[in-house]
């Protein structure tokens, strides 16, 4: 096991025996094991700092609202920084918790906190660092944020097979701010580069309008479908779901915001028995005609295997 997959695997353990604190609370030997295994997971964990990159990025600019090396307009910045922003605090709780809601507050969102650190000159530049955090984890999930918004922005640029599949890997609530961002960056005639950890990407006018274009020509459709088959799992970690229909589609995806762990809970007693999942599929249309499917299961229930059932039924 590498030093990275240790750190992980470590964190996992705390976050499941976090988990389990209301459940022991006040019993005589599961909370002071409970309270001793977190501890020493926490000490260990304290003895493998964490080795990947820092939680940083620097975004560059050069064009009309940059002024030489003397400065930048402060409301360019001020309006380019905040979709990213955005951008960057509905990925890391969906990261973090495994969901986050279409609107409203995200949990823990305060933990993306993004400082400025730096204002590199030549092309002049906006340094991005980590805030203060007292969660030991927050570094690590805010930098693989960091760069997954990059790789997303990056890809926009790029082409459409590119950006489909970036969108695959973020929120769906990141969406919208993509060609907001873009538009910020194409109105003010802005060019951009950007670098987060390894991760480094350059678009001029012509590079940012084909990705304004992009961004801002996605196509979605939603419904909700019920589907026969075999659940094969979930996991409160991640919160996400598998499921194999008896059309023999392997069918992935988050589950509901609307469902508590209780719910999951209950859900996992029906591993790998026949199921009716009740499903929202979304499709995802890029300007090209790419299509790429998402599924998020609102509801499972149990069924009778001899019993016949359509592959899908549609709710309008």
């Amino acid at each position: 096991m590498t030093k990275r997959e240790n750190r992980r695997f470590l964190q996992r353990q705390i976050v499941e025996l976090e988990r389990l604190k209301p459940f022991t609370t006040g019993h005589p030997l599961m909370e002071p094991l409970r309270t001793q295994r977190e501890e020493a997971f926490r000490a260990e964990l304290a003895q493998n700092p964490a080795g990947g990159s820092e939680a940083r990025t620097v975004l560059f600019f050069t064009g009309k609202p940059v002024h030489g090396s003397q400065g930048i307009d402060a409301q360019f910045a001020a309006e380019v920084l905040s979709p990213f922003l955005e951008m960057v605090k509905t990925e890391y709780s969906a990261t973090k918790h495994g969901r986050v809601g279409e609107r409203g507050p995200r949990k823990d969102e305060h933990e993306a906190r993004l400082m400025l650190t730096g204002l590199p000159r030549g092309s002049f530049g906006l340094e991005l660092s980590e805030g203060p955090s007292d969660d030991l984890f927050a570094e690590e999930h805010l930098s693989s944020v960091l760069v997954r918004v990059t790789d997303l922005l990056a890809s926009a640029g790029k082409s459409d097979e590119d950006f489909v599949h970036a969108l695959d890997r973020v929120s769906p609530r990141v969406y919208g701010r993509v060609g907001d961002f873009f538009k910020t960056l194409n109105d003010s005639q802005a060019n951009i580069r950007m670098q987060t950890g390894d991760l480094e990407f350059e678009l001029d006018q012509p590079g940012i309008s084909q990705a304004l274009s992009r961004a801002s020509s996605i196509q979605t459709v939603e419904e909700q479908i019920d589907v026969p088959g075999v659940f094969r799992g979930a996991t409160l970690d991640t919160w996400r779901f598998d499921f194999h229909s008896d059309t023999g589609e392997t069918l992935n995806g988050r589950l509901s915001e609307g469902l508590s762990e209780a719910d999951v809970v209950s859900m996992l007693t029906l591993t790998t028995k026949q199921c009716v999942a009740r499903l929202k599929q979304t499709k995802t249309t890029t300007r090209g005609g790419i299509v790429r499917t998402r599924y998020e299961l609102l509801n499972l229930t149990a069924r009778d295997p001899n019993q016949s059932q359509p592959a899908a039924v549609v709710h309008s």
